[in-house]
């Protein structure tokens, strides 16, 4: 009974104080809403979201002819995106122009075309547009000639963020496929020159011509751009389909719930400080009651607060956001495991404090430091999209340990593949645990 009575005392204040409702519930939920609006809200049952649409001014300078005369016909001999218009294409500046006016990115960008540079700059300054591309004269030259060089500027307003991204990305992708034709082509006449052979220049040009085209043969222009795909859905290796939002908003609020959650259980511990400092704790010593029920009752309370704060945060994502969080029974393995982790941390971090001070500098340098580094992974666009190192620098703190686990459910990853993870974050739990209460016990024995 009396172990219980420290439990409801401890449950008692810490549901009292808004404080610390706000940081355990609403601080997490409301950053994955900020996401959602950001990312445009997901749209009908598809759960489809939609980018507001970036309006691009084009001005097309090349001077170039790669398609005129008898190259004409080298476009035809090729099964392009039917939404491209190859009507008049003459240059590789008219082919990107093409490209970029194309339906399959007609839900990401207004495409208009201007006829000068200076224009285009002063629709971006006067935000009529907010990327200006301007297709410099040597664009199809730089192409065609092995050493000759050029760049396609980029004028953006730097009050937008993620519009010019993608449409710098979109452009990227488009003039890596034609770059790859050049070197390719470029490599294999230095060969042929070095060996003493020559090559009339416009039978170059036409070579480079044909070869770009090739490129794009049978291309699906929708997928060139990493953003394209924000509009699909995925299917994960359970089969289970989602949608790519429900996915990034996964990954961001299972790093909120874990950064949070480290949080929580640090400062809820932070109780047997606080209760030192007002005397209340001392007063407790002296009644029959052992020291170890009284810090059992407390770490236990502290991980009943864990359980109402993950299991609200794993069913607000569920239920709001169409979260897939992975199997049944993976999540409340996951779940249980990182409750037992942040209980764990939080006891090892007190054990060493003595006061509240040293508390407040603790939890704003020492565990907002490790939590983002443990959330590595999430700011670098998930588990397995970033290099082993960086994975690997992540899972130096507890934090990492508990965000891969949710990145395996969430990817579709079976038992075998979270048991490694799962065994990780006990071994933390067991030393911190271990650690923590050896160290009260000895403070007030």
């Amino acid at each position: 009974m009396k172990l219980f009575a420290v439990i409801r005392k401890d449950l008692t204040q810490s549901f009292r104080s808004l404080f610390a409702l706000a940081f355990m519930f609403l601080v997490p939920m409301l950053t994955t809403v900020l996401f959602y609006f950001i990312f445009g809200g997901v749209g009908g049952s598809e759960e489809q979201f939609d980018f507001a649409r970036t309006r691009v001014a084009i001005v097309n300078l090349d001077q170039g002819q790669a398609f005129s005369g008898e190259g004409e016909s080298l476009l035809n001999d090729f099964q392009i995106d039917s939404s491209i218009d190859m009507s008049g294409v003459d240059s590789m500046g008219d082919l990107l122009t093409q490209i970029l006016l194309s339906e399959s990115f007609s839900y990401l960008m207004q495409v208009s075309i201007v006829q000068d540079k200076a224009a285009a700059r002063t629709a971006v300054d006067n935000q009529e547009a907010g990327v200006a591309i301007i297709i410099p004269e040597d664009f199809s030259a730089a192409l065609t000639e092995p050493q000759a060089t050029t760049a396609v500027e980029l004028y953006t307003d730097p009050t937008l963020t993620l519009g010019p991204a993608i449409v710098e990305s979109l452009v990227s992708s488009i003039l890596d496929g034609f770059m790859s034709s050049k070197i390719a082509i470029g490599v294999t006449l230095e060969q042929f020159l070095e060996a003493g052979g020559s090559i009339n220049p416009q039978v170059i040009e036409q070579i480079v011509a044909q070869s770009s085209a090739a490129e794009i043969q049978g291309m699906d222009v929708s997928q060139l751009s990493e953003y394209s795909s924000l509009v699909e859905m995925v299917e994960l290796d359970t089969g289970k389909e989602t949608s790519l939002l429900a996915s990034i908003l996964g990954m961001i609020l299972a790093g909120m719930a874990v950064f949070y959650l480290f949080f929580t259980a640090a400062a809820s511990m932070q109780s047997i400080l606080t209760e030192e400092e007002k005397g209340t704790l001392p007063r407790l010593f002296t009644t029959p009651t052992p020291i170890n029920t009284i810090l059992i009752g407390k770490t236990l309370a502290v991980f009943v607060i864990l359980i109402v704060q993950v299991s609200v945060l794993l069913l607000f994502g569920k239920y709001v956001f169409d979260i897939y969080w992975g199997e049944p029974l993976e999540v409340i393995l996951i779940a249980v495991s990182i409750i037992i982790l942040t209980g764990t941390t939080g006891l090892f971090i007190i054990s060493w404090l003595k006061n509240t001070r040293q508390a407040g500098v603790v939890f704003g340098g020492v565990l907002t430091i490790t939590g983002m580094l443990g959330m590595v992974t999430i700011f670098t666009g998930g588990a397995g999209t970033v290099s082993p190192a960086v994975e690997r620098a992540s899972l130096v703190v507890p934090q990492g340990w508990a965000v891969h686990a949710f990145n395996i459910a969430m990817d579709g990853g079976t038992l075998v593949d979270l048991l490694p993870v799962l065994v990780g974050i006990l071994v933390w739990s067991l030393v911190f645990g271990v650690i923590g209460q050896y160290r009260l016990r000895r403070r007030y024995a």
